[in-house]
């Protein structure tokens, strides 16, 4: 009796030696983890069967296609043989080759200044005195702002700035590299300024159709407002896959009050992640699998035995959910409600079970919170069983603020969520940013829209939101800063001043 007691002790603590080793690695990872300047990219665990690179078998060859402008045909003749310098016979022509490349730096070529000659003249109707202005001018300034940056270049400067995530100093040296033009770091953010407050009505507009679309993504992710110290921002993302909208919001919350600032009355379903503020939003919404099959896979790694089987048994309910999702499309409407209710009692089932495993418990509680969201998705025709689509629209944002470090100031911030919003959309629905905006930064119109939705109407734009203000007045309200900033507008006229002088003459010729 005491020699089977003795090995019963033996084989228990060898478990718990084990269990203390598995623990002590784990430790030791996750401290090694805490202290790197970057996230590991690497993955924990490698792909047993992975799939083979490239294209599948009998697929369509793609190949770069031929440019429809050639500007220039280069004769390229075999003299002589090039490895001996001997003569050649039997010569042929090839299939010619096309080659796309830039011009050669520095090209002075790439930029053009032009001189427009305006005149003003007194309005006897208006009671005012007015000044021409040509189509291709974005700014009346004169004096010493007589020298303008063109509007082609500051799309293109704020769409590698907000999209691409080029900082303003390299923007500066790129524009002289390729254009042979120079200008200073504060004037292609001053630049970025304009752009945004001109896009503020499109921005509004896309708002707008984003509280119409039936289907929304939401995610968050971490922000930087360098002279707001003391307060955490935040980028939070809204995605409608239907429209092809992005919308970006910076602010110094993580609650749910964003999703309403954006979203509003919302009538249609958002997928979105496990975060407790979005649980009392009053629309509906749907759980991300993905993040639930996550967590389902650190609670293995570490249960054992009778543990392992609720973390299990919700891993496999998921799963099936998530192939039930692939054969809704064709099926009857009471098919696809009778597996709905299939999937829920089977979740239902699994959290009536007996669970006492500290984790399993708290993993039980945040299902039973979001019970009545794991499935929508089944319901829901265009909702995804993941946040993927929340998760992709984020990215862009990720990468801008690993190369950028997020912003300095909260309106360098507000110009970010509104210029990369917009780029962005356009981008989704096959449009590039540089190619709409110069019309709009010459247009004299102050409420211009800009179509970046394609074929589909722009709605009206909503009134401006409640959350700039206070992203603006973050500087002397809520956060400390630095000092650096004035928060006076300087004394003296402005540099545009000029309409009054007395009109020219054209120039001669």
């Amino acid at each position: 009796m005491a020699t089977a007691e003795r090995e019963r002790l033996r084989k228990q603590l060898q478990a718990l030696k084990s269990q203390i080793d598995h623990l002590k690695a784990e430790l030791e990872e996750a401290q090694r983890a805490a202290k790197r300047q970057a996230s590991p990219f690497r993955r924990r665990k490698r792909v047993e069967n992975p799939k083979r690179p490239g294209r599948k078998q009998g697929h369509a060859p793609a190949h770069r296609p031929v440019p429809d402008h050639i500007d220039e045909d280069v004769n390229v003749p075999l003299g002589c043989c090039p490895t001996c310098a001997g003569a050649v016979e039997d010569i042929r022509d090839l299939d010619p080759v096309v080659v796309i490349d830039v011009a050669a730096p520095p090209n002075p070529g790439g930029a053009r200044a032009r001189r427009f000659h305006c005149q003003s003249g007194y309005c006897p109707r208006c009671r005012r005195r007015v000044q021409s202005r040509h189509a291709d001018q974005p700014s009346t300034a004169r004096g010493a702002a007589a020298v303008h940056i063109g509007p082609r270049m500051q799309a293109l400067a704020a769409d590698l700035h907000s999209r691409v995530g080029v900082t303003f100093r390299k923007i500066k040296g790129v524009f002289k590299l390729f254009f042979g033009v120079t200008f200073s770091a504060g004037a292609w953010a001053r630049a970025a300024r304009r752009v945004s407050k001109r896009l503020e009505p499109t921005y509004r507009s896309l708002v707008a159709a984003a509280r119409g679309a039936k289907v929304t993504n939401i995610d968050e992710t971490g922000w930087y407002v360098a002279m707001v110290r003391g307060r955490k921002a935040w980028l939070h993302v809204f995605s409608a896959p239907e429209l092809g909208i992005t919308i970006f919001a910076i602010r110094f919350s993580r609650g749910r009050d964003v999703a309403e600032e954006i979203l509003g009355d919302y009538q249609g379903t958002s997928g979105l992640d496990g975060w407790v503020a979005y649980l009392n939003l009053a629309w509906r919404k749907g759980q991300c699998s993905a993040h639930l099959l996550r967590r389902c896979a650190e609670l293995l790694e570490v249960q054992t035995r009778g543990a392992a089987r609720f973390p299990l048994a919700v891993q496999q309910i998921l799963l099936t959910g998530i192939e039930v999702k692939g054969l809704l499309p064709g099926m009857a409407d009471e098919d696809r409600a009778a597996l709905g209710d299939q999937m829920r009692g089977q979740m239902r089932h699994a959290l009536e079970g007996h669970v006492e495993e500290p984790a399993n418990l708290r993993f039980a509680q945040h299902l039973r919170r979001h019970e009545d969201e794991l499935f929508t998705y089944l319901d829901v025709e265009g909702l995804d069983p993941t946040n993927n689509e929340g998760e992709r629209e984020t990215r862009p944002g990720v990468v801008v603020r690993k190369i950028q470090g997020g912003n300095r100031t909260p309106d360098g911030a507000h110009d970010h969520e509104i210029i990369a919003s917009v780029s962005r959309t356009a981008e989704r629905n096959g449009l590039e940013l540089p190619n709409l905006l110069p019309a709009l930064l010459c247009s004299t119109e102050p409420e211009v829209i800009l179509p970046v939705l394609g074929d589909r109407p722009m709605p009206p734009p909503v009134p401006p939101l409640p959350g700039w203000q206070a992203l603006k007045e973050a500087l002397t309200g809520g956060g400390e800063h630095d000092g650096s900033r004035r928060g006076v507008r300087r004394g003296g006229r402005r540099v545009d001043r000029g309409a009054g002088r007395q009109a020219r003459p054209p120039p001669p010729g």
